[in-house]
């Protein structure tokens, strides 16, 4: 039985480790980029990272055929200015890194760097959301990838843009070193706090009438009916009347309102 089970066992680990050493195949993927018309040119560099990733999900190795999907995705002027440029000395973008900074220097400001850092040291949250606050953050920072700003300023920008609350109070209070664990600190922080307003009973204030039990307004309905038709209080008679007697309190007698005619106590009675 032993000798059966060793063997089992060899069997088993033999079958796992040629599984193991297979070679594994994967198919190329097709993805879709947006066209780039060289009207925006700060997305110029959202768009070079995302033919990259297509060239490389599409396992698209050969250099012209780099260039060929490259310019399937350009549009308006940008696609008019690559064709001229082809069309001129035809086989002009001999690789796919050459068109790039064709590209760039084609469409990016001189002072772009300058202007993206700017916006960077700038930004604050103001009325905006934190996630909307982060999100312009990272665009800014992506699009500085050749000449990044320290995380210490990163940090120190993005702590004082938040604003005042619970928390840029927990950032001040917990001193994160890097700029993802800023982030990381105050996207807690609000979820935490969103969470706890959502859940507290909010009390709104009634600006309207208050309400009044209906037996009350019908019992002061009558009263209101009869002092208007001139009948006498005591017998509810016509042609003559008497006094309204008001029930009195504690700390005084009963009292009248409405000085009329006193209405005789043989027709009350």
């Amino acid at each position: 039985m032993r000798a059966e089970a060793q063997s089992a066992a060899q069997a088993s680990a033999t079958n796992t480790a040629s599984f193991a050493t297979r070679p594994t195949t994967t198919k190329p993927v097709k993805m879709s980029v947006p066209t780039f018309d060289g009207k925006d040119s700060d997305s110029l560099v959202f768009w070079v990272r995302e033919i990259e990733i297509a060239l490389s999900a599409g396992q698209i190795y050969d250099a012209r055929a780099q260039v060929a999907f490259a310019l399937s995705n350009l549009g308006g002027r940008a696609r008019a200015w690559a064709m001229a440029r082809e069309t001129a000395t035809p086989g002009y973008f001999t690789s796919w890194s050459f068109m790039e900074q064709e590209l760039r220097s084609t469409f990016l400001l001189a002072n772009v760097a300058y202007r993206h850092r700017s916006s960077f040291l700038r930004c604050k949250q103001g009325k905006r959301s934190l996630q909307d606050y982060v999100m312009e953050l990272h665009n800014l920072e992506a699009a500085m990838v050749g000449a990044p700003l320290s995380e210490d300023v990163k940090v120190t920008v993005f702590m004082d843009g938040v604003r005042t609350g619970p928390v840029r109070t927990e950032l001040f209070r917990r001193q994160p070193k890097t700029f993802n664990e800023a982030v990381h600190i105050a996207m807690l922080e609000d979820h935490c706090v969103r969470s706890a307003q959502g859940h507290t009973p909010h009390v709104e204030a009634n600006e309207g009438p208050t309400p009044m039990e209906i037996s009350l307004a019908e019992s002061a309905r009558p009263q209101k009916t009869q002092r208007a038709s001139g009948r006498c209080f005591g017998c509810n008679r016509g042609r003559h009347r008497q006094r309204e007697r008001v029930s009195g309190t504690n700390d005084g007698p009963d009292r009248f309102r409405g000085v009329v005619q006193l209405c005789d106590e043989s027709q009350c009675c």
